[in-house]
């Protein structure tokens, strides 16, 4: 059984949560997403979990992909939990819409790099 430690599953982690919330929220609107309670919640939950995945990742392996803005992609976890009435609802879809292609495709190049 693989650990959830490994960098290989906290990668997997990632790319499983952004293809969940991408599938989740394909077709909506901007102001769909706005309106709906779940879909932003869901969206939270899963920049939540992209944010701790990546917290855990090894500085070498995130140094690798040095476009990722890990910095804050980290940050944006504790923002969610202790300032989540800081987040607007176009931070919430921009990141959708920009950042988490983007991070879907680095995270790809890293599970490939290390053979995964």
């Amino acid at each position: 059984m693989e650990s959830a430690k490994q960098p290989s599953v906290r990668l997997r982690h990632i790319l499983e949560t952004i293809d969940g919330i991408l599938l989740a929220t394909k077709g909506m609107s901007q102001q769909e997403l706005s309106n709906s309670f779940l879909a932003v919640r869901a969206l939270e939950r899963s920049i939540q979990i992209i944010s701790e995945a990546a917290k855990e990742l090894p500085a070498d392996l995130r140094a690798e992909e040095p476009d990722v803005p890990w910095r804050d992609l980290i940050g944006i976890g504790n923002l969610l939990r202790h300032e989540y009435y800081r987040i607007r609802a176009a931070d919430l879809w921009d990141i959708l819409h920009r950042h988490l292609p983007l991070l879907r495709t680095a995270i790809v190049r890293l599970l490939a790099d290390i053979g995964d």
